[in-house]
């Protein structure tokens, strides 16, 4: 177990060379561990699969091509607690989007408005909610009107661009760009326009945008199967406040909603990889990595590790209720802290303000393939 990481030449005891994944052919396509999911492994694809039976048969530190992998939560802590002194990020810190500033008034009373559209039936949830989320989160954070012109226009953008195949079938008719490029372009142009132009925003905008759809994706899912935390988080959104009848603003803390939010964080596959340089030599365990050298940790893998979440497809938000959070790991949580630069804030409020109205409003149950939910009116 990595405890801590200290500079190679002050460490006496000789370094232990690092396993190569790949340098022995019997290594390359053994049985996955017993108790790793494996419709979890392939919803990676085979590059997590691969991943982790190299853990298996290599242990949680090994290079891999280029890179060094570290699949501990201890090795996440120590990467991503680092100050750049030691693991410095490939992306400059000047050219890392900004974090975008959020209007929260604005986001709820749009999210509101758009919801309030919504009826009962049998909705595509992702393709439905993309639009919804594009045309609340627009004004929100370019400080454009609700309902104008040019925030519409932004808005058939960015919903163009997370949800292109289902939205492009209907481009002409609602005039959205015709392609993900055409898109991004308009997205850019409208952004200039409306004085936007901070380094960084586009990327920040589409990243908030394509993340809070994800979690929102995710979060309604689960719900959709356990009527019981449903009702749990209904019964805590209508005592803070009724979103549906415009009674008061979103209170700071939802605590069940923002649980169930992690949880969501927790359970949608994460990056596969997040990668830094080493800037100084340095040892990790009983191995010397060299100034230079690139290592990556993995988020996607650390939140399905049975190791630290128990039944890790099981959905839970109690693995955030302060207690067990407390005794957790450092490094077994940090979805927070590898969502894509500048989304984190407008991620956040999105999916916890988007779940509280969706929750108001109605039942969520499944609908069958393809992502559909069926909404019932809610009491």
């Amino acid at each position: 177990m990595l405890t801590s990481a200290i500079p190679a030449q002050a460490h006496d005891s000789p370094a232990v060379p690092l396993p190569v994944a790949g340098a022995d052919p019997t290594l390359t396509a053994p049985p996955l561990e017993p108790d790793i999911p494996v419709s979890r492994v392939t919803a990676w694809q085979d590059d997590a699969a691969l991943l982790l039976r190299e853990r298996a048969n290599l242990g949680p530190v090994f290079r891999r091509g280029e890179r060094v992998i570290l699949l501990e939560a201890a090795h996440n802590h120590l990467v991503l607690a680092d100050d750049g002194a030691r693991f410095v990020p490939l992306v400059r810190e000047a050219d890392l989007p900004v974090d975008l500033p959020v209007d929260l008034a604005v986001l709820e009373r749009a999210l509101g408005a758009e919801l309030g559209r919504w009826r009962a039936g049998t909705v595509r949830f992702q393709s439905a909610m993309a639009m919804t989320l594009a045309r609340a989160l627009v004004p929100a954070v370019t400080g454009l009107a609700y309902g104008s012109g040019p925030a519409e226009r932004l808005a058939n953008a960015l919903g163009t661009l997370d949800d292109g195949r289902s939205l492009l079938r209907r481009a002409m008719p609602r005039g959205l760009p015709s392609s993900p490029m055409g898109a991004r372009k308009a997205l850019a142009q409208g952004l200039h326009q409306a004085g936007c132009t901070a380094p960084g925003l586009l990327d920040a905008v589409q990243a908030s945008h394509a993340t809070a759809l994800r979690v929102l994706g995710t979060l309604v899912r689960h719900l959709a199967d356990t009527p019981d935390w449903q009702d749990t988080l209904r019964a805590e959104v209508r005592s803070a406040y009724r979103p549906a009848a415009g009674t008061g603003a979103a209170p700071e803390t939802l605590e069940l909603v923002d649980m169930a939010t992690n949880e969501a964080l927790r359970l949608m596959p994460g990056p596969l990889l997040v990668e830094r340089r080493v800037a100084a030599d340095v040892m990790v365990g009983e191995h010397r990595l060299e100034a230079g050298t690139l290592v990556a940790i993995s988020p996607a893998l650390t939140h399905a590790d049975p190791a630290l979440w128990p039944e890790p497809q099981r959905f839970d938000p109690l693995r955030f209720a302060a207690p067990r959070a407390a005794a957790r790991a450092p490094g077994a949580w940090i979805a927070q802290e590898t969502l894509p630069g500048g989304a984190g804030p407008a991620v956040l409020a999105a999916a916890r303000l988007g779940i509280a109205h969706l929750l108001d409003r109605f039942v969520l149950a499944p609908a069958g393939e393809g992502g559909k939910v069926l909404l019932r009116h809610a009491d």
